[in-house]
């Protein structure tokens, strides 16, 4: 690797596979399911098609952006207070983006293998593992996502195919069986899911060569791979029901995986599969967040990663239920994470109509 501190297109779309990976799998499926239940796999195929459109206005803003850093270019394309208001709700949503799989990642953790371990000692020890991380920049996170993704996607395709024998894909049908209603509003969360595609416009001034279109082309399908085959696989191995009782379906599929008749339980590999997705997702947002915030010293950077994690901490530490996270999720986060993304997208392509005004023609300049 380079020593320019910046990544590789290829790199990119391996840190952008964990992070999208591990919330579509975590966060969005079981929402998918308890708003859509047998008909959530088609809320993703119908709802992959407006967003397919928006992907498209987002390469289109990458273009225009010529490699530049948003903040920077929006300072000169709009000023300083239109970048502001444009920033701040990234800004809140890249904190929200890190704190839901924080919770998400502290109450699985709980569940599943450490009961006795109290809550924030979890999300403790991840935090500060992330925060130390975001110091060492963009190419760390490269380099450690390129280490991780290929045994996190060999144990996906293990247990995916090694649960074969008990799937049943005839539970996908019949379709509409409580109205189209359903399937149209679960393309909220998928929408929610899609437009985590932002993400590469904060981060294609860190990349080498300039992304392209069929680069937009291949982060759609792996969304939509990374969606469906979980989320299919849930129905057929539990049923639409059963499916959507459950907390953490795509983990729960572990459990049913054996090799023979002696070798069963080996749900410890989904623990690394989590962590891997959830360390990734939340160091680069700590990281995006350093950086709109324009902080100029490390010192200033050390310092505000450290109230970022300690916020998170706290944060997490608030008496709710379960119940009412999921809740949240569903009717504060998602919504309001999409109308964020799409109305931002919006003001972005709007502004990269424009031509380009004679500070930027400077800055561009070699």
């Amino acid at each position: 690797m380079k020593a320019d501190g910046k990544i590789g297109i290829g790199q990119a779309i391996m840190v952008m596979m964990l992070s999208i990976g591990i919330t579509n799998h975590v966060t969005l499926i079981p929402l998918l399911l308890s708003k859509a239940g047998r008909d959530a796999w088609l809320s993703v195929i119908i709802g992959a098609i407006p967003f397919a459109v928006w992907a498209y206005a987002l390469f289109f803003i990458n273009r225009r952006i010529k490699q530049m850093s948003l903040s920077q270019w929006l300072l000169l394309r709009s000023g300083k207070t239109v970048r502001h208001l444009l920033l701040a709700p990234i800004i809140l949503c890249l904190y929200l983006m890190a704190l839901v799989n924080l919770i998400d990642t502290q109450t699985w953790t709980t569940v599943n293998y450490l009961p006795q371990t109290p809550e924030w000692v979890t999300a403790l020890a991840l935090i500060i593992l992330c925060v130390f991380a975001s110091y060492g920049g963009i190419a760390s996170v490269g380099i450690t996502s390129g280490i991780l993704l290929p045994a996190v996607s060999l144990l996906g395709m293990f247990v995916a195919f090694g649960n074969i024998p008990k799937k049943d894909y005839t539970q996908l049908l019949p379709l509409f069986q409580n109205g189209l209603m359903p399937t149209l509003h679960a393309m909220v969360f998928v929408g929610g899911g899609f437009t985590e595609l932002f993400l590469l416009l904060l981060l294609q001034h860190h990349i080498r060569k300039p992304l392209r279109a069929v680069h937009y082309i291949v982060m759609i399908a792996i969304v939509l791979i990374l969606t469906l085959s979980p989320l299919t696989g849930a129905i057929a191995e539990f049923g639409p029901v059963e499916s959507t009782r459950q907390r953490f379906p795509a983990f729960e599929q572990w459990r049913l995986l054996t090799i023979g008749k002696d070798i069963e339980n080996m749900e410890f590999f989904s623990i690394f599969q989590w962590l891997s997705g959830s360390f990734i997702r939340i160091t680069l947002c700590l990281l995006l967040l350093g950086e709109l915030l324009v902080l100029r010293t490390k010192k200033q950077r050390k310092y505000v990663m450290f109230v970022l994690g300690a916020s998170m901490i706290a944060l997490t530490s608030l008496p709710y239920s379960d119940m009412q996270f999921v809740t949240f999720l569903s009717k504060i986060y998602y919504p309001f994470y999409l109308l964020v993304m799409v109305v931002v997208t919006l003001i972005l392509f709007l502004l990269s109509l424009r031509k380009p005004t004679r500070l930027e023609d400077v800055s561009h300049d070699p």
